[in-house]
């Protein structure tokens, strides 16, 4: 992507989630004329609802972003893909549809690796 990025969200509502499988999305709105395509002939897009897309790595699965017909250039890049997010510039969206445990997230336990008794 060329240029700074502008902004980035946190979107707590449940058709994020439901795509996402998360408790949330990242998403860093950005126009397509700033993307820098490498390897758009491997992106598969679908239409998750009328008028929406969901753009993915067709070799691995992995999801790339999401956009809507009535801003077709436009597109919302999963923050994933990014090495950095300035958190200033990220802001949560749809906060009233979060769900209830993610205010407490802050004060789960915390580990750098897998945790000490993880016996995967």
């Amino acid at each position: 992507m060329s240029g700074p990025i502008e902004a980035a969200w946190i979107c707590h509502c449940s058709q994020c989630r439901r795509a996402n499988g998360s408790a949330f999305n990242i998403a860093v709105p950005v126009d397509g004329d700033r993307i820098d395509w490498i390897a758009r002939n491997h992106v598969t897009e679908y239409e998750s609802s009328p008028g929406k897309y969901r753009g993915f790595c067709g070799r691995c699965g992995s999801p790339l972003w999401s956009r809507r017909d009535v801003r077709p250039d436009h597109y919302r890049l999963k923050g994933g893909l990014f090495d950095a997010l300035a958190s200033e510039r990220i802001e949560h969206i749809f906060w009233a549809d979060r769900l209830p445990w993610v205010e407490a997230m802050d004060d789960l336990p915390k580990h750098d690796a897998f945790p000490p008794d993880w016996r995967g």
